[in-house]
């Protein structure tokens, strides 16, 4: 995936910034200073996160000043400007607009609407209104025309950030419930079924419009399904009409939205809208906790956003950049290495810039002190010191940028209605954690790994992981179908929960379903590994790559193989996996890393790495580090190696291709090569770069 590149900076491929402006705070007085220091430290973006009912507080009177401030002062000091245009998620419409239209609040599943309340990150009101209101459109497009039409023009002006944290409508969990979102409901049904075929999907007997009611529980799986369906299509139609508004006045700008640092089963949907897409990314303390590998879900975010945006661009907008929220009593300050690991990571996985979250402390809420780079009284921190050296050394590598992050060879398939129904059932935690972990085990042995959907295309890939697809979607059926009819070169190997639910959210008679005759397997019965078992030894499971003792809890089905597909593994006298005769497709009864402290069994996942062919780009010896390569504009290779153990590093790196060249970048120096490998040493959390040539 290339990503557009008619935008950015020119000149620097890999701007990064800070989000300084949330208004009010920080006052005016301070900025000319704060924002020389930026510039002087290298930083090249200031991020304004604006609220409506600040920039409109009368109907149709927009006070801006601030904003003009903003946008002259980046200009003073070479800054780019990033204007977020907060019209939905996060901070309160203007007050006035739901006092003249009381009917504009978000209703709960209960049917109550919505009162109005705040936030640690929206001190002055958090978001009580819903999109479907016609008010939002007329007030927020005016303003949005208006924003657009004042700034378009500003040598200053960057990206448009149209939707922060894109996400529903919602109180308790659930979708709006007014009456406008129930009218745009009905008409969506109206829309694709007659009330025959609904009665049919819904396995209702309505027998008039009048009687269809949306669903108030999750516990109503079928129609809930359906209902947020409806929603995430919504949203999108939301988001693309910010878009469009946008566009039609100034066309050449980025515009942009973004989610967090998880999938969310609306995110494929609104990210194809935007110019690029990002992520949000609670950052704080996970190399020091006791498993440091764990920012690997970092990284699967990353790949994930770049995956999800539109021709793989894709921001990290938000490393914060400090501890998780403050108030009145303290928690330990990030590592001012992870920062540098992280920004270095956003960097090695293709994004087209950073932004830390924040650079002064955000002085109205019980965010001060949190997630800042500088001091209370706006002194640089070492974080701060931490940022500036490594934005210099990326700078260092301008040459070899923007990177080229070529097709992996293994994909993880991620199935946002799967996720969907986990979290029906209060295991949406689960489920991320099983993708996380089979992406953990491929990304730690250096074996690059994308995320994919089953609507994204398959063909290429050599293995695909299908953690908990589920829900069994005519989508997702056909594409295994004809992955499996016309990619000979491509593995599957599915965990868990699969196909045990048709499309429309029933348990499946036959699961997987319309799968079962085909692959050769039927589901006998479902069983679990308890604490119990695992106390009295009864937790071995028997794979093709050993003998492994399930550590942790874990649920399984247990199969029987039909035809000519057979068993190859086993766990307590049952077959917990299966292969058809061809070894093209795998099913293991229980995903693999549920019973394994949520990381990937690394034998069991590296051994079907293994049966596919398929080797890591860079082969290791010596001390355990990750490396990630990604193309050079120079030519050849970029290898980032990055070393998360507490101690230093050393290391024996051993490219697969054949190299004449390789030259640290940061050290700017050559390491000597022998045997086509050369030796690095890498201190505790730093990062390694080493340009490689291609003979």
């Amino acid at each position: 995936m290339t990503a557009d590149r008619s935008f950015g900076i020119p000149g620097d491929p890999f701007p990064v910034g800070v989000e300084y402006y949330r208004a009010p705070i920080p006052k005016l007085d301070v900025w000319d200073e704060d924002f020389a220091r930026l510039r002087a430290a290298g930083f090249r973006i200031v991020r304004s996160f604006s609220y409506w009912n600040h920039m409109e507080p009368r109907p149709g009177q927009y006070e801006l000043e601030d904003f003009d401030r903003l946008f002259d002062l980046a200009a003073k000091h070479e800054l780019k400007v990033w204007l977020d245009i907060t019209l939905a998620t996060h901070g309160a419409c203007p007050e006035w607009l739901t006092r003249e239209h009381p009917d504009m609040r978000i209703v709960t599943n209960s049917g109550e609407p919505v009162a109005p309340t705040a936030g640690a990150a929206s001190p002055q009101g958090s978001q009580i209104h819903c999109y479907d209101h016609p008010a939002w459109r007329d007030y927020g497009g005016a303003l949005l025309r208006h924003v657009v039409t004042r700034y378009r023009e500003r040598p200053s002006l960057l990206i448009w950030g149209l939707w922060d944290g894109v996400g529903l409508a919602s109180a308790r969990g659930y979708p709006c419930y007014c009456r406008h979102t129930l009218a745009r409901y009905e008409a969506w049904l109206r829309e694709r079924f007659t009330l025959d075929e609904l009665n049919e999907r819904l396995l209702r007997r309505y027998r008039r419009w009048e009687d269809v009611e949306p669903p108030r529980s999750n516990g109503n799986v079928v129609e809930m399904l359906l209902y947020r369906r409806f929603h995430y299509e919504n949203l999108a139609g939301h988001l693309q009409w910010m878009v469009d508004e946008t566009k039609q006045i100034d066309p050449d700008h980025e515009t942009r939205s973004h989610g967090g640092w998880s999938p969310r089963p609306w995110d494929e949907d609104c990210a194809a809208i935007a110019d690029s897409w990002g992520m949000s990314m609670p950052s704080n303390n996970l190399l020091t906790s006791r498993d440091p590998n764990q920012v690997s879900g970092r990284a699967f975010g990353f790949d994930w956003s770049r995956s999800a945006g539109k021709d793989g661009r894709w921001w990290n907008e938000e490393i914060y950049a400090g501890m998780s929220r403050g108030g009145v009593a303290w928690k330990k300050q990030s590592d001012p290495r992870e920062l540098t690991m992280l920004l270095w990571m956003t960097l090695a996985h293709g994004a087209s810039g950073a932004m830390f979250w924040q650079y002064r402390p955000e002085y109205l809420s019980f965010e001060s002190p949190g997630y800042n780079l500088v001091a209370l009284d706006g002194e640089p921190t070492p974080r701060f010191a931490a940022a500036t050296r490594a934005i210099r050394q990326i700078d260092g590598l301008r040459e070899h940028l923007p990177l080229e992050c070529p097709r992996a060879a293994v994909g993880i398939v991620y199935h946002p209605e799967s996720q969907e129904l986990f979290g029906y059932n209060d295991e949406a935690d689960r489920f991320l954690a099983d993708l996380r972990g089979v992406y953990r085990t491929l990304w730690a042995h250096g074996v690059p790994a994308d995320v994919v959907t089953p609507s994204m295309d398959w063909t290429g890939y050599r293995l695909l992981f299908l953690p908990n697809v589920t829900l069994m979607t005519d989508g997702v059926r056909e594409r295994i179908e004809r992955t499996l009819e016309q990619c000979p070169e491509t593995r599957l190997v599915a965990e868990g929960s699969f196909g045990l639910y048709t499309g429309d959210g029933q348990s499946s008679y036959g699961p997987p379903e319309g799968l079962a005759e085909r692959l050769g397997v039927r589901v006998a019965d479902f069983s679990a590994v308890t604490e119990y078992d695992i106390e009295q030894g009864d937790n071995v499971v028997q794979t093709p790559h050993g003998r492994h003792a399930i550590t942790s809890p874990c649920g399984y089905a247990v199969l029987e193989p039909r035809g000519e597909t057979r068993a190859i593994a086993s766990l307590d006298g049952g077959t917990v996996a299966v292969q058809t005769a061809d070894g093209r497709f795998t099913w293991y009864g229980l995903t693999l890393s549920a019973g394994f402290g949520d990381v990937g069994q690394r034998d069991v996942v590296l051994g079907a790495v293994g049966e596919a062919g398929i080797k890591a780009p860079v082969a290791l010896e010596g001390d355990r580090v990750v490396p990630v390569v990604r193309r050079s504009q120079q030519g050849g290779w970029l290898v980032f190696v990055f070393n998360l153990k507490r101690a230093a590093a050393q290391v024996n790196l051993r490219p697969r291709w054949r190299t004449t060249m390789a030259r640290d970048l940061l050290a700017q120096a050559d390491l000597a090569l022998e045997d086509n490998a050369f030796q690095l040493e890498i201190d505790q959390w730093e990062v390694a770069v080493i340009h490689c040539s291609e003979a």
